[in-house]
């Protein structure tokens, strides 16, 4: 059986915590007889494997251990207690400028972290070319670093990470600081590094992401593991977390409803078996419940499957089970790798859902077309309270699953989406 490129078996991890510097230096004068500070566990007794070839997202809330978790992965930080093994040379990208001696040209700090590694100073002259020209500063190279924007700093420490051959690659959520060339660059240069096997750790915020590049997940939460697994699954397990804590803080504030109830849509169908086929993948504060959502055709006929780029019609039947002055319902149509496609929301559409009173109901339909690749879809809805934090009343993926048909044309899509184009020939 090969082994894992990475292991951690019970591995912790304190900090000490002084009140003041001096009591660092009380604590030294008496040899641990009397104890100035208290401990802060980063880490909690963390075990796990990644097998090689593995890219795995790491998630979690700020504070939750994922900066510490590389940091002791790369040898870094040692942990207080706890084994971790590395199989491979590690190249790590875990803190802007991390590395890098400020008074020190780029092109000096390269060619000292290539030294480190243990490159010659002839090979890593070599690589220099293609650093530079990955990341594209141009008469910087030769500057000082600490004269550096930020944007020049994650350039260049992520150009030099990737071209010394790594066979573990860790990734301290340095893309989100540059610009959004260079992170279409730099997603491109990690899918290569997958396609040759190599084994990636990436800490990020971006969900999306986290499912477009991981095959695997691993969710910390105050230093402990919560979950590892299939990257969709264990995001949603995350994006519960996140939203019960901010339905958690909403409860502390009362709404109030507005003072004009609307009617009761006559369209309105709970399905008996939804809450059923919903329990999986639900959460939310329960204040309103989505009770039914159907995929139809433009005449409003149920559809199992669509043909591409059929017109179709999502509709959504809600119940209030209390007063709500403000909601937004919105849905994602995903593909089966849990990457969202297409999708909006009422909010974002300008057709915004009145006042509504405990008992009432509403029923909101989506027209659109789904110009998608044939295969097969869900649809992921969400009724929030919240337009710009993870507050929800509910929240159901997989509220329902369709196919997507080949094009009777025999037209061939090679994309996920396909978006009209008109092409012009001169010549």
């Amino acid at each position: 059986m090969p082994q894992p490129a990475i292991a951690l078996q019970d591995v912790s991890k304190a900090y000490k915590i002084y009140p003041h510097p001096r009591h660092r230096l009380l604590e030294a004068i008496w040899r641990g007889r009397r104890k100035y500070h208290h401990d802060f566990w980063a880490l909690h007794h963390v075990s796990f494997q990644v097998p090689s070839g593995t890219t795995l997202g790491i998630i979690g809330l700020n504070g939750s251990g994922k900066s510490t978790l590389l940091q002791v992965i790369a040898g870094i930080v040692e942990p207080t207690s706890g084994r971790v093994t590395v199989n491979g040379r590690i190249s790590s990208l875990l803190e802007l400028g991390a590395g890098f001696e400020p008074e020190f040209t780029g092109r000096e700090n390269v060619l000292m972290q290539g030294t480190i590694m243990g490159f010659p100073r002839e090979e890593m002259l070599e690589r220099l070319p293609k650093i530079e020209a990955f990341a594209e500063i141009g008469e910087f190279i030769d500057r000082p670093v600490k004269t550096y924007s930020s944007g020049m700093f994650v350039r260049l420490a992520f150009a030099a990470a990737i071209h010394v051959d790594p066979e573990i690659l860790l990734v301290d959520e340095a893309l989100a600081v540059g610009d959004a060339v260079f992170q279409h660059r730099c997603i491109r240069r990690i899918r290569e590094l997958q396609e040759s096997g190599k084994t990636i750790l990436f800490v990020t915020h971006d969900i999306g992401a986290l499912k477009a590049l991981c095959s695997t997940a691993l969710f910390l939460h105050a230093g402990e593991l919560r979950a590892m697994g299939d990257s969709a699954e264990v995001a949603q397990l995350y994006h519960a977390h996140v939203a019960n804590l901010e339905a958690r803080h909403a409860a502390a504030s009362p709404m109030h409803a507005g003072d004009q109830p609307s009617p009761s849509p006559t369209l309105f169908r709970s399905d008996p078996d939804f809450d059923a086929r919903a329990a999986l993948f639900r959460h939310g504060t329960g204040g309103a419940r989505i009770r039914n959502v159907e995929l139809l055709d433009a005449a409003h006929r149920p559809l199992r499957s669509a043909a591409f780029n059929q017109e179709v019609i999502v509709r959504v039947h809600v119940e209030f089970l209390e007063d709500v002055p403000f909601c937004i319902l919105g849905y994602f149509v995903r593909d089966r790798t849990g990457t969202d496609l297409v999708g909006t929301n009422t909010y974002e559409e300008n057709v915004p859902v009145p006042p509504r009173k405990a008992g009432e109901v509403s029923v909101i339909e989506y027209r659109q077309r789904v110009p998608l690749m044939p295969g097969s879809y869900s649809v992921t809805t969400a009724l929030a309270y919240n337009r710009t934090a993870a507050g929800y009343f509910d929240w159901v993926d997989n509220a329902l699953v369709f196919e997507v048909l080949a094009p009777a044309d025999g037209k061939l899509i090679h994309s996920r989406v396909w978006l009209p184009v008109e092409i012009t020939l001169h010549g």
